[in-house]
Order: C-alpha cells, then sequence, then structure tokens
C-alpha cells in the first residue's frame, strides 16, 4: 500500500507538504502542489482517513441523527406488525444525503434518537465526538435539542417534514402545499365532502396541515360538509382505529387525505373490510409518496415532496457549513409534485 512518505519521495518534499497539498493548504506554492498531485496520481495513492482524523482533530465523519417517536428498542425495531412506523421517510433523506456525499472523502454513520424522552440529552454521536457534522432528520424533537446543539458548536443541518427553526440551516418540504394540492385535485373533480386525517400533534407538519385543510374549505365554501380528523401515531394502526371510530359514527365524507402512507394504508384496509370500494365509493389521497403508495391496492394518488432531493440539499448545505462556519443561515424550501394513481375517482 502506497504510503504519504512514499508520495513525498517520490515528489521531493517533506510529508508535511503532501499533508498540506492533501488538505487544500494556500501556504503551497502552485509549482509544488501540481507537482504533488501528479504523483499522487501515478502512485493512485489514497489518503488513510482514520490517520488525518487523529492528526487534524477531524473525524473525516458526518452523522444522521433519526428523531423517532419513542427511544428504539428491540421489541419496536424488530416487528414488521401493522403498528410499527415504515421510518421511509427518514430511509429516503438519508440515502439522499448519501448519494450526495459519496465523493466527497466524508463517511457517514447513523443512530436513532428520541429527543422528546430524552430532552436534555444528546445523541451519542455527538457526546462521543465521533463526527464533524449532523443532520437532525425528521421530528419530532425538543426545543432543548437545538439548544444543546449551539452549545456544543458542531455543525448540524434541519431536514426533513417541516423541520424548520429560525437561524439554522434547514431544508424541509411544507405540508401544507401538500394539502393545498390534494384539496385543489379533489375539488376539479367533484369531491365536495373532503376529510383530513392528520398525524398526532407532536408533529409540527400536524398544524401546518391543518391550516392549509381549513383555509382550503374555507376557499372552497364547503365548512358544512367536511372532516378533521387526528391519529395517535404514526402507523397502520392507528389510520385504520381512527377511521373506523369516525366511520362507525355514521360520517360518509367522499375522499380523504391522508398525513403519510401508512395512515392512509390503515384507513384503505379498513375500507376493505367494510366492503366500500376506492375509489368507486371514496377516494384517498396520501401525502408523502413512497414505495408504498405504488404497492397499494389501488395504486394511491400522493404528494410526493422529493425527499431524497432534500437529502442531496442537506448534504451540501452541512458541507458549506464546514467549510464556512459564518455563513448565513439557508432555509431551502423543496416544492412537491402531484402523483396521480388510481385511488381517486372523477365525480363530474
Amino acid at each position: 500500500m502506497t504510503t504519504i512518505r512514499d508520495v513525498a519521495k517520490r515528489a521531493g518534499v517533506s510529508r508535511s507538504t503532501v499533508s498540506l497539498v492533501l488538505n487544500n493548504s494556500p501556504l503551497v506554492k502552485e509549482e509544488t502542489r501540481q507537482q504533488v498531485l501528479k504523483v499522487i496520481e501515478e502512485m493512485e495513492y489514497t489518503p488513510n482517513n482514520n490517520a488525518r482524523g487523529l492528526s487534524s482533530k477531524n473525524t473525516n465523519n458526518l452523522g444522521i441523527i433519526i428523531m423517532t417517536e419513542q427511544a428504539i428498542t428491540t421489541a419496536v425495531s424488530s416487528g414488521y406488525e401493522f403498528n410499527s412506523h415504515t421510518g421511509l421517510t427518514s430511509h429516503n433523506i438519508s440515502a439522499g444525503i448519501m448519494s450526495r456525499l459519496a465523493d466527497t472523502g466524508y463517511g457517514v454513520a447513523m443512530e436513532y434518537f428520541c429527543s422528546v424522552q430524552e430532552p436534555d440529552d444528546l445523541p451519542m454521536l455527538i457526546k462521543s465526538k465521533r463526527v464533524d457534522g449532523v443532520f437532525i432528520v425528521g421530528s419530532p424533537y425538543s426545543p432543548k435539542l437545538i439548544e444543546n446543539l449551539k452549545n456544543r458548536n458542531i455543525p448540524f443541518v434541519m431536514v426533513g417534514i417541516n423541520s424548520c427553526e429560525e437561524g439554522i440551516d434547514s431544508i424541509m418540504a411544507d405540508p401544507g402545499v401538500g394539502i393545498t394540492i390534494s384539496m385543489d385535485y379533489l375539488y376539479k373533480k367533484g369531491h365536495r365532502s373532503p376529510c383530513l386525517v392528520n398525524c398526532p400533534r407532536a408533529y409540527r407538519s400536524h398544524y401546518t396541515r391543518k391550516d392549509a385543510f381549513e383555509k382550503a374549505v374555507h376557499k372552497m365554501r364547503l365548512e358544512n360538509s367536511c372532516w378533521l380528523l387526528e391519529c395517535k401515531s404514526n402507523d397502520g394502526e392507528s389510520g385504520y382505529k381512527t377511521f373506523s371510530k369516525f366511520w362507525e359514527e355514521g360520517n360518509r365524507p367522499d375522499s380523504i387525505i391522508a398525513a403519510n402512507a401508512n395512515i392512509a394504508l390503515g384507513i384503505m384496509r379498513y375500507l376493505y373490510e367494510q366492503k366500500v370500494r376506492i375509489p368507486d365509493d371514496i377516494s384517498i389521497i396520501a401525502y408523502e409518496d413512497s414505495m408504498l403508495c405504488s404497492y397499494a391496492t389501488p395504486a394511491l394518488t400522493s404528494v410526493n415532496v422529493q425527499k431524497e432531493l432534500m437529502g442531496q440539499k442537506a448534504a451540501e448545505c452541512l458541507l458549506a457549513r464546514i467549510k464556512n462556519p459564518d455563513k448565513k443561515p439557508e432555509k431551502i424550501i423543496i416544492p412537491p409534485y402531484f402523483v396521480r394513481r388510481d385511488s381517486v375517482a372523477n365525480r363530474l
């Protein structure tokens, strides 16, 4: 294996000069820089990131901290039951992050963390100083988490559905826009009795969706023929139970907007058991498109929030923050697009 010593010997410079070149130091003359880079290419030298990290006090790793509703345990994480959260949003965002970091020299470490249950604590990746910066993916999280991250003086980026903090780099989707798009589409298709099945109140997106739904209802003058429900959790079981109680009370909407695919599938299971046909009898749209939406029968019409793109933009933002700690904070809202599948009927 070629070492930094070998490169320095062939290039006729010291090891410290090679190190300066690898770190893009302005202290090296351009002629020397080009000479060293040529030798590195000829010898196919790959820097040892662990050794570089020890000498520079950098780890060359970035952390993906995935926020959870409850602490991850073996009992919670090992099952594939209907009361399990699929975690596809964090998975897709993480995939986008890693695709953008592929050629940067940074490695990635991942940790699940429940800030709500441990508001004064920090993820182990941060406490053990194993990363140079972190992505805070998703919610819910406590306000104390943001304060603790600032106090640690570690570069970080918020990324997810409605994940935004004032003065903090934030890459987000606006769920209110998704509700507006969905309501407009349903209205144009002749639906006049919509029902929003929202996520739990622990999520900030709950309130953004609620506000957007109420504004759309008012604009369309549907106040007397609409419903607003909320689930206790972001899983299929909660969607099933919430909607079954509502349906058994005699309510009959002509369309449903679900906060995510998990909730939508729970509703669809209940309607299937009642022999209610989708979309013949009732239409349904899921926010936050995923593979689950195309697997469903019928395939779910959805709002795609471009989760992979969110991850890519978050990676670019964190790299820029590490390079320039004093740069102005960014707030980037990724626009959604509508995916028409089979779960909405034309009632005109």
